[in-house]
């Protein structure tokens, strides 16, 4: 039996004084605290964030910045040993939100997937499922597809997707396939051109548009109106890692659109590791 480190939880004159060096602090030192915040608990990570925004000072906001991309570098390299889709989206979360509190976002998925296994007894169809989870997630959660801002930086991080309740295609798939799994269904990635999509048994699911069903018609259609040559690989199904690498590429694409090349430029370094 492996015994896991207990993670460290910091009071208020600890925090202090970490925030305080990182003002002025050399790249030796950021290195330093980058391997000392993997021991910290999720809370303080929150609470160090709470009062690095209090300052709003764009030294420390830079440097705490960096210490959580070499952080996200380290975790990424051990993540890549066994990649696993939900493991790897709160890590990309932590971009946006260094402090996440996964267990509250894994719960709330727990919640969806309880609820729509309720409505489902033994003798439940492929259909019967599919309309369990497309009742909590899109009537009753009231998801959907974000189109009137599709490059909101928001629709990129699980957290901020499930907070919205919108995101964007591939967003949505996955929030799809975390519920989904967790009633036991082998529900698949799909990445078509333009566009990400799940299956499930040979069923084509839109969790963008609700959840609904589509043809293979319709992918190759909307490959034809992108000038995409369609090749019937494309319905191929992606594993977590290639998902991954997939969200890190959206997030990129939106950093540049927003004039961001510093951030565009970093996790473009962090992809190749992908």
């Amino acid at each position: 039996m492996v015994l896991l480190a207990e993670k460290k939880i910091l009071n208020d004159n600890e925090i202090n004084a970490f925030v305080s060096l990182l003002d002025g602090a050399e790249d030796k030192t950021l290195h330093l605290m980058s391997e000392q915040i993997v021991n910290f608990e999720d809370t303080t990570l929150k609470n160090i964030e709470n009062k690095i925004s209090q300052k709003d000072d764009p030294k420390i906001i830079h440097n705490w910045h960096f210490i959580n991309r070499q952080h996200l570098i380290k975790q990424l390299q051990q993540w890549k040993q066994k990649p696993e889709l939900e493991t790897g989206l709160f890590l990309l979360a932590r971009l946006k939100n260094p402090g996440l509190l996964e267990q509250r976002y894994s719960a709330i998925l727990d919640n969806y997937a309880q609820r729509a296994a309720d409505r489902l007894s033994p003798t439940s169809t492929k259909d019967d499922v599919v309309r369990a989870i497309n009742e909590v997630i899109f009537k009753e959660e009231v998801f959907v597809g974000n189109q009137l801002d599709y490059y909101d930086l928001d629709n990129n991080f699980i957290h901020t997707v499930i907070d919205k309740k919108t995101g964007n295609p591939i967003m949505m798939s996955s929030l799809y396939i975390l519920v989904g799994r967790r009633l036991g269904l082998d529900i698949q990635g799909i990445g078509t051109p333009g566009h990400f999509i799940v299956q499930l048994d040979g069923m084509l699911l839109d969790p963008f548009f609700g959840g609904r069903e589509v043809t293979k018609d319709e992918c190759v259609l909307r490959a034809q109106e992108l000038s995409v040559v369609w090749h019937d690989e494309y319905l191929d199904s992606i594993d977590d890692r290639a998902i991954i690498a997939r969200c890190i590429r959206n997030i990129i694409s939106v950093y540049k659109k927003h004039n961001d090349y510093d951030k565009a430029s970093d996790l473009t370094a962090i992809l190749k590791m992908v």
